[in-house]
């Protein structure tokens, strides 16, 4: 019996509890010089920590054999270069630059030599190709399966400041990086973290807040609304033009719609991005940004179908905890 009166569980509500018990204990003034730091409190994509000055960010991810990856099924280079994009996906929506990587692994006892390295030689390869190098980490191992756990730190640009969750503010079209939904049948391990995207966004556009959409289009573009306090609608034509193939390829086998794929898979970090409404559409169309819809006052989140029709959309994707 939870001995707090409330049985209820999952990822999002954790969140929510932890940000209000770290809330309360520096408003207590008992980490007084965590407050200070804390330029970008707990609760965004990355933590900023340096007094007065957000440029330098950090960031933490975590894989699971049989939750993240399938051992049985994938292999261990790619799936140590997925444990590092993930984490440079979350500079990418903060607009900042990777600079350097720490890697955690429970390696299972099962694994090979050459397993654990092909593990560890993607991660390094994909964090190269962004200009963050692997520096160092901790080594275990167990009877478990395998688990990858990797810190990246980042900077943002000069002048810049992150992009933060919280900026969306009421009329701010609302657009996505790219296509979605379906990730599963292969993208979920090959996707390109977004970065040289969010930083042209950044310089050019003067974005209010950003995202990328690791747990679905659906419950990740909530998660900024929420922070913002507005709601949105979003377009049932222009969501219908960012469904990815995949997803059609896979409503074919499962027998449900490419729009619920679209809305609900996770795994195809993308940037979802809201712009200020006077935002050139070219200049988003050269950076390849689709549109989705609007902000709006009213916190409810809605899709307008072609016939006028509104309807709640539900925020429901991918949640540990549940």
């Amino acid at each position: 019996m939870n001995s707090h009166g409330d049985s209820s569980k999952g990822e999002l509500e954790l969140i929510r509890r932890l940000s209000r018990e770290l809330a309360a204990t520096t408003a207590e003034g008992r980490s007084s010089s965590a407050r200070e730091r804390a330029a970008v409190p707990f609760g965004d994509d990355m933590a900023a920590l340096q007094p007065g000055d957000p440029s330098l960010l950090w960031t933490t991810d975590m894989l699971m054999d049989g939750v993240d990856f399938d051992s049985a099924r994938h292999r261990w280079y790619d799936i140590g270069r997925k444990a590092m994009a993930a984490n440079l996906s979350d500079c990418a929506a903060m607009a900042a630059v990777p600079v350097a990587a720490l890697c955690a692994v429970a390696l299972g006892n099962s694994l090979s030599m050459d397993d654990a390295l092909d593990l560890l030689r993607g991660a390094r390869d994909c964090g190269m190709r962004f200009g963050c190098p692997l520096v160092g980490g901790d080594t275990n191992s167990w009877d478990r399966p395998t688990v990858i756990s990797i810190v990246v730190a980042a900077r943002t640009e000069a002048g810049r400041r992150p992009v933060r969750r919280c900026g969306a503010r009421p009329d701010d079209r609302i657009f996505v990086s790219g296509p979605v939904g379906g990730s599963i049948l292969g993208r979920h391990l090959s996707f390109e973290p977004r970065i040289e995207t969010a930083l042209a966004i950044n310089r050019q556009l003067d974005p209010h807040a950003m995202i990328d959409i690791s747990d679905g289009l659906a419950i990740d573009l909530w998660r900024v609304l929420e922070a913002s306090g507005c709601g949105a609608v979003l377009e049932a034509a222009s969501l219908e033009a960012a469904v990815h193939p995949d997803a059609v390829r896979l409503a074919a086998q499962d027998g449900t719609t490419p729009r619920e794929h679209a809305l609900h898979d996770g795994e195809d970090f993308e940037l979802i991005v809201f712009l200020p409404p006077e935002v050139p559409t070219d200049a988003c169309r050269r950076l390849g940004l689709l549109p989705l819809g609007h902000a709006t006052r009213d916190r409810r989140f809605l899709l307008r179908e072609r016939d006028g029709r509104r309807v709640e959309v539900e925020q429901r994707g991918w949640e540990h905890f549940r």
